[in-house]
């Protein structure tokens, strides 16, 4: 999934670049930028997952999410740059990931644009990418799932003002996909809640890329 994570790194320069030649349209308009799903709407939909396999929901402070990670699986070192910090757990055979990247953003832009520059860097800039679906859910929450020759990507954006959360899981293409090992990493990435302090627990190890 590193692969992945450096995507999210040029993602994070284009959408730099995009904001800038946005603001003064934006400001010209003064339009305002609504959250994304609510979180009272994400909380209750977090209540109806099923938690079997996952850890207690803890708070992530880096990413700032509260969030319920696969048990057993390895926490990658955090990766943070100027422009996003990604948080990752991956399975221990290392061919499924779940994760997510928080970015600061200049100006308010909405999940829909989010969600059109993850998809576009990680799937368009390669030869062999392709967008497989793109859809909006019950939640308002805009997703995208993109496959290339080594990674399947299945994700999603949220926003709050001056912060964006792209929260994703995937797995290699290389490897024949574990059908419980996807399961588990996509419940996870439903359990994730931007903006929620929860009770801090104990981190679990940290594992090198």
């Amino acid at each position: 999934m590193g692969n992945f994570v450096s995507r999210v790194r040029s993602f994070g320069r284009s959408a730099f670049r995009f904001s800038l030649l946005a603001t003064g349209m934006m400001m010209l308009v003064s339009c305002s930028v609504a959250p994304t799903a609510p979180t009272h709407r994400l909380l209750m939909h977090r209540a109806m997952i099923d938690f079997t396999g996952l850890r207690d929901i803890m708070h992530i402070p880096t990413v700032k999410v509260s969030w319920s990670p696969p048990i057993g699986w390895d926490r990658l070192t955090t990766k943070k740059t100027a422009l996003y910090t990604n948080e990752q757990w991956r399975s221990p055979s290392s061919h499924t990931g779940v994760g997510v990247a928080y970015i600061k953003l200049p100006i308010p832009i909405t999940a829909d644009m989010i969600t059109w520059f993850a998809k576009n860097e990680y799937c368009k800039k390669s030869d062999d990418g392709r967008i497989i679906a793109q859809w909006t859910d019950s939640l308002g929450r805009p997703w995208f799932e993109c496959e290339n020759n080594k990674y399947h990507v299945r994700g999603y954006a949220i926003t709050r003002g001056l912060e964006a959360w792209i929260v994703y899981s995937g797995y290699r293409t290389a490897n024949a996909p574990d059908p419980a090992e996807i399961s588990l990493a996509m419940r996870s990435a439903e359990t994730i809640v931007p903006g929620v302090t929860a009770s801090p627990s104990t981190q679990p190890t940290v594992a090198q890329r």
